[in-house]
């Protein structure tokens, strides 16, 4: 009897014909192929992000998507020479990766960090998965012997990891996307737009989201390094420290000693708590603006429609008149804040502020870029006295606020709400509003090159944070 097919059949090492198999070599080099296609989808993604911020950006994440994609087809198809694609694929999914974790560190020239998040990191760990295993087929170093199991649990298991987490990167509700503000990215959870901080009269739809503050933190201080981030808070307090020795009469009274204590105790708060959460005293009551991006309501009809369009249009003849703080002091304007990261120094005309009605083509505050007189004009703000908001912009989108206790040195605002009351005493200021009503206030930002992303009328501007300012 012939037993030489049976003893083949069953020897050690030998495939069995009637179970799927797999060598070690071949499942590395197909985790190598489906890890570099996710990092490659990955950045198909998000290049439309990039070209919105630089077309250089987006034309970078195209090429290197399809780099990508030519090296995934190489290994998953076995194109040859295969030790020079296994390598080349590998290089590439390095280099990428190495620039990847360069822009999270220290940044590429003139340009800030940018945060980690979801998409980039995953699409950085394919990357080092893909030649980590595609190095190991290449150099050997994998015994190339067959695997007696299910090819799922080898090859079908890590692609359909591999998909499962690519696709939860480029959903935006589940990675959060992939968005830039003006002066950085924001890779992750959603960036710099729809930023928002809890100050009490809601603009958005953000407010207690601690994740989504932390963001609007972040594009306020326009992604700077923390020694940046310092300097312009100490060229904020000194700024500040002569406003108080100039205008406070309180301060003028006292030793030196003590003045310069006092101020510098008031300024170290005022510029820790500027843009921090305001509570409303009541439930429901509006004061100062919740921050973040505002939903646009429809309009209910053409007039309606047809209204707005003219109202925006007559506020567009406003810039022209007054590009510079210079040019709205030589108008009746005078600061009453300085510069505030998010809405900018609000210049007021008190004679605009005490007249009856809403004019699109006279706001009573210009919001500028800094405490300069060459500061650059960056958006309208329209405020009026009275208990109730004024009608305004035609539609529900324009959304006023108030202060109700700003702390007041000398007619500047040198304090938000929040501020203390013994402590805003301790440098001569008073809070409340002066003219014994309260002020309705409303951001318009349609400046060309300053219009908000966060909303025609929202309560704060991301483009107006520390790296743009003129300070």
């Amino acid at each position: 009897m012939d037993t030489s097919r049976e003893t083949s059949e069953s020897a050690p090492g030998a495939a069995d014909p009637a179970r799927p198999s797999t060598t070690v070599r071949d499942a590395a080099r197909h985790i190598a192929a489906v890890a570099t296609l996710g990092a490659a989808v990955i950045h198909f993604a998000f290049a439309p992000a990039h070209f919105d911020d630089q077309t250089s950006h987006g034309a970078f994440f195209v090429v290197v998507g399809w780099a990508q994609l030519l090296g995934a087809a190489a290994l998953g198809f076995r194109w040859r020479p295969q030790r020079r694609w296994l390598l080349g694929t590998a290089a590439l999914n390095l280099a990428v990766a190495a620039l990847w974790l360069l822009t999270r560190t220290a940044g590429l020239p003139d340009e800030p960090a940018e945060p980690v998040g979801f998409p980039d990191a995953l699409a950085s760990a394919l990357e080092v998965v893909a030649a980590t295993a595609a190095v190991a087929v290449a150099l050997g170093w994998l015994v190339d012997r067959t695997v007696r199991r299910p090819s799922l649990a080898i090859t079908g298991l890590p692609t359909i990891a591999v998909v499962a987490v690519v696709t939860a990167s480029v959903v935006p509700s589940v990675g959060g996307g992939h968005s830039h503000g003006d002066d950085g990215h924001d890779h992750g959870t959603g960036v710099a737009e729809g930023e928002s901080a809890a100050d009490g009269h809601d603009h958005g739809t953000n407010g207690g989201d601690e994740d989504f503050d932390a963001r609007r933190l972040a594009a306020l201080t326009g992604y700077l390094p923390d020694e940046e981030i310092e300097r312009a808070r100490a060229v904020s307090k000194e700024f500040l420290a002569e406003q108080l020795r100039a205008r406070s009469d309180l301060l003028a009274e006292l030793p030196e000693d003590e003045r310069e204590r006092r101020i510098a105790e008031f300024v170290d708060w005022s510029v820790d708590h500027a843009l921090d959460a305001e509570a409303p005293p009541e439930e429901g009551e509006a004061t100062m603006h919740v921050h973040g991006e505002s939903s646009w309501k429809d309009l209910t009809s053409a007039e309606e429609v047809a209204l707005l369009q003219e109202q925006l249009r007559i506020a567009g003849t406003v810039p022209a008149k007054y590009p510079t703080a210079a040019d709205a002091m030589a108008d009746g304007y005078f600061m009453v804040t300085p510069y505030v990261p998010g809405i900018g120094a609000h210049y007021l005309n008190v004679e605009l502020l005490t007249r009856d009605g809403f004019d699109p083509a006279a706001p009573e505050m210009l919001l500028y870029n800094g405490n300069k007189p060459t500061s650059e004009l960056v958006g309208l703000s329209y405020a009026t006295l009275g208990d109730e908001p004024p009608e305004g912009f035609a539609g529900e989108n324009d959304e006023w606020h108030r202060h109700p206790s700003l702390c007041i040195v000398g007619g500047l605002v040198v304090g938000p709400d929040s501020t203390p009351e013994e402590l805003c005493d301790s440098v001569g200021g008073r809070t409340g509003m002066p003219w014994g009503k309260p002020m309705w206030m409303g951001h318009l930002w349609q400046i060309e090159g300053w219009e908000s992303p966060w909303g025609l009328f929202s309560g704060e501007n991301p483009l107006l944070n520390l790296a743009n300012a003129d300070l």
